[in-house]
């Protein structure tokens, strides 16, 4: 292995250990019935893009600090998701940071920040039907900075 793949790999073992690790340290909200896109999570930040058809599954509010998440399923292919968040990140606003992609496992996850806010999505096949994909949006809402 080189570095470049020692460096890919670790940043995908902390974005699995902090998705595995969120539900310790957060008050879960999920809503158990599908709800639309319109139906956001609390203190959504509105500039984040979602794809068409995105429903969201859950959420959860931060019992302390200002990092909250969203659980969202969407049909796709797993290249057309990649690449509506590669387009629309930057066309919202804001800066893209680090990324991991493993097209072969079809799993993405795309740092991003503004105005001094690191938000990340992470795209993953859903568990519960192939034919779509898990979106998990970690976000500061608008005016709660760190």
């Amino acid at each position: 292995m080189n570095l470049g793949e020692n460096v890919k790999i670790s940043l995908l073992a902390v974005v699995a250990a902090l998705l595995i690790a969120n539900p310790l340290f957060v008050r879960s909200t999920y809503a158990w019935a599908a709800a639309s896109a319109s139906s956001l999570p609390p203190d959504w930040d509105a500039r984040i893009p979602l794809p068409k058809g995105a429903t969201l599954v859950g959420s959860t509010q931060p019992s302390k600090g200002v990092v909250y998440s969203a659980e969202f399923t969407a049909p796709g292919d797993y290249q057309e998701l990649v690449d509506f968040y590669e387009k629309e990140i930057p066309k919202a606003g804001f800066t893209l940071g680090p990324k991991v992609a493993v097209p072969a496992r079809k799993v993405y996850n795309r740092s991003f920040s503004k105005e001094k806010v690191l938000d990340s999505v992470v795209i993953a096949p859903s568990q519960n039907d192939p034919a779509k994909f898990s979106i998990h949006i970690t976000y500061t809402p608008l005016g709660k900075k760190s």
